[in-house]
């Protein structure tokens, strides 16, 4: 038994054929994450229905910081409910590994800038506790500031909401986390009714969380900022007085396309203020 294995995570997205980390998972550029920030949850909700994803979404969470648009490049984990001679196998192997601390501590110790840890911890509240503020600090050291995502809870909420990391989390409590046990990390998960692989883009936003597929991140990026320049030049259109809403709202004739074009290429998409 393996807690993390760089071959099974390729195998698990063989799909992606670009750059990988060290660990095995796709590695979508900084430049796609930094872009990612301004797509919102339906354009890239509209992105992956297209292709079929249609379990990439979960909603319903506490959002320490609404204000916020968390992405990143998933690392997951998974959690099972206690069981001693389990247990006892995965604390075997993290020592032969050289793991050291808590299972959480586990994974937390992998994290790299860009990553988003995602955690599988099947709801749990009660000592579901995944991180309170030193761990936290930890994935904010780890990450340079992204966060997590966990499907369970967290402790020192008050603590935790300083740090400069995002958490999405399904409940708040002052216990310790136990009771479980951590069977793998980087393999597939499901939060909620979403399906999460080592690698994915995570998109947070006020709207809840998309997980995206590494070789649809660069669609959903460009289908974004297409969808932003129209909407922009429209409205420009509108206040400027050369077209109407209805003209606008309706196909665009081809005079109106030509127009857009000329000017979409003047414009820098991610300068422009809305």
């Amino acid at each position: 038994m393996d807690l993390l294995s760089a071959e099974r995570i390729s195998e698990l997205t063989g799909e992606f054929d670009g750059e990988r980390s060290q660990d095995g998972r796709p590695r979508i550029s900084d430049d796609v994450l930094e872009r990612m920030k301004r797509v919102t949850t339906e354009e890239a909700w509209g992105v992956l229905a297209g292709h079929d994803y249609n379990f990439q979404y979960e909603g319903e969470w506490i959002n320490l910081h609404p204000d916020r648009v968390l992405t990143g490049r998933a690392v997951t984990c998974r959690y099972v409910p206690h069981r001693p001679d389990l247990n006892q196998v995965v604390e075997k192997v993290g020592a032969n590994e050289g793991r050291i601390g808590g299972q959480n501590s586990w994974v937390i110790d992998t994290l790299v800038t860009g990553d988003v840890l995602v955690v599988e911890l099947f709801g749990k509240i009660v000592r579901g506790t995944f991180i309170g503020d030193n761990l936290g600090t930890a994935i904010a050291s780890n990450t340079g500031g992204t966060g997590l995502v966990v499907d369970g809870s967290i402790r020192d909420t008050q603590r935790v909401r300083e740090l400069p990391i995002n958490v999405f989390t399904k409940g708040l409590h002052p216990t310790g986390i136990g009771e479980v046990t951590m069977t793998e990390i980087n393999g597939p998960i499901r939060i909620g009714q979403a399906s999460v692989l080592p690698g994915d883009i995570v998109l947070g936003t006020s709207s809840g969380i998309v997980f995206i597929p590494p070789k649809l991140a660069q669609q959903v990026v460009e289908s974004s900022e297409s969808t932003r320049l129209r909407d922009y030049w429209g409205k420009q259109s509108i206040r400027e007085g050369r077209y109407t809403p209805g003209e606008i709202d309706r196909g665009w004739t081809d005079e109106m396309n030509v127009e857009f074009q000329s000017w979409s290429k003047t414009v820098d998409v991610n300068e422009l203020e809305y």
